[in-house]
This record gives C-alpha cells, structure tokens and sequence, in this order.
C-alpha cells in the first residue's frame, strides 16, 4: 500500500514535469535538460517517500512488537499467580498485570517488587480478610482506602464483613476485592508513605506495621519473596541483571 502511494506521487511528478515541458515550447536540448531535471526530482521524491513510509513502518513494527512483549509478561504473571495459588481464580487477575506494571513505574519500583508484596499480603487470595478487616490482594483497610480516595477515586465499599477468616458466607467485600482496585489503593498508600520515608525498607514497614513499624519481619519476608521472582527471567524484573545475591543472604533474608 505505501508502495503504490509512493510510485504514484512520482508518477504525479513525472506527468507535471513533462507537462511543464511541453508547454513551455522549449528547444530540443531545453527539454532532455528538463526531463533530467523531471527524472532528478522523482527519484529524490522517491527517496523522501520511501524514508517517510520506512519510518512510519518502523514505528509500527515497534508498537506491535511492544504490544506482543507486554502480553508475553501479563501472561508470565498470570501463570507465576497459578502456580503459586492453583486455586486463584484467573479470570478475577485477567487485569492485574497491567496495572501492577503501570502503578509500580508510577511508584519508581520494580513490578516484581510489588509482585512480592502481594504474595507476602494475601499469597494472591483476592478475597482474603484479615485479622483487623483488611481485605484483598494487598490487604488494604477500608479506613485506609478511604483516605485514598481523593487520589484514587471512589470505591464500593464492604457490606457484612466480620473480622474473621473463615467468614466468607454472605458478605460483600465491594471493589477492594478486585485486584486491580487493590494494587492502585496499594501503591497509592506506599507513594504516600514513600514522600516522607524515601527508603524502601522505612516505607514497607510502616506499610504494614503502621507510622510505628510495628512488625520489621515484614520487610525481610517481602525480600526474600523478591529474590526468588528474581531468579525467573519470565517475569522480567528490572533488577535481574544485577548480582545475585549469595546463598547465606537468601537463606538469612528467608529465614529471617
């Protein structure tokens, strides 16, 4: 198609060169010069056409070649969700790749990070309820999300909730339960805690244990829950390339 577009614009120039030609009622000599001149500017033509079209193409070839990369890692994602919870309802997590990449670029960490964080928080349970009614992916409390809001967007929030595990007959757990809804309320709170706690460490404490940090355990199980993801390139991790860690540091960061 851009072929076609490109051989008739020359044919457009060639027919006015020559149309030029014969009304000007030029010499014999007059007019090789000017379909020299007419045969000069066609290929020159030509060569801005086929540079124009080449980038165009290059562009797109980029953007599908983009498109099929990411969709390679949503599926990597999902897959990696599988086999840690066979249970988990794939169709609730169609989305969740997607917006765990985009809100970890947003929050300048590593997607595998957050990955890590949500294993540690639920082991990917949509629905958990935890002990104090924190709910979902990243067990978020409706109080929290609520204060989120104004960033956010409004939620749907829980109906019937009891403070209990084991309490998931007849109950509501509204938009927190999505993990979509779940992993922008939960980037959304670490952002916060991060423009007052720059240091991943401060700001996933008091993630999880309050401005008081209650449980710094928490950290060290999110790590090492890390440096497991990152040992599978499917996932794509920011940091892979970086040394690995050595064997005394994963078992301490595990056990610890």
């Amino acid at each position: 198609m851009l072929a076609s577009a490109h051989f008739g614009l020359i044919h457009s120039v060639i027919r006015y060169s020559s149309s030029r030609v014969k009304k000007a009622g030029s010499t014999p000599k007059e007019e090789c010069m000017l379909s020299r001149h007419s045969k000069a500017l066609a290929i020159l033509t030509l060569s801005i056409a086929v540079a124009v079209g080449g980038l165009v193409l290059t562009r797109q070839v980029i953007a599908v070649a983009g498109e099929a990369d990411a969709e390679r890692l949503n599926r990597s994602i999902l897959d990696y969700i599988a086999q840690k919870n066979p249970q988990a309802p794939i169709r609730a997590f169609q989305r969740f790749p997607e917006a765990l990449v985009a809100e970890a670029q947003k929050s300048n960490l590593d997607h595998c990070l957050v990955l890590a964080q949500a294993e540690v928080e639920s082991e990917f349970h949509h629905d958990a309820v935890g002990a104090a009614g924190e709910i979902g992916l990243f067990q978020i409390l409706p109080s929290t999300a609520a204060i989120m809001e104004p960033v956010v967007g409004p939620f749907r929030r829980p109906v019937g909730v009891k403070l209990v595990r084991d309490a998931k007959s007849v109950r509501d757990l509204g938009d927190l339960a999505d993990p979509v809804v779940s992993t922008k309320f939960a980037m959304a709170y670490l952002r916060d805690i991060m423009t007052r706690k720059s240091n991943v460490r401060d700001a996933l404490t008091e993630y999880n244990g309050g401005p008081a940090g209650r449980h710094p355990h928490y950290y060290r199980m999110v790590m090492g829950t890390y440096v497991e993801i990152l040992e599978r390139a499917d996932l794509r991790c920011r940091f892979r390339e970086t040394p690995k860690p050595s064997p005394a540091l994963t078992t301490f960061l595990i056990r610890a």
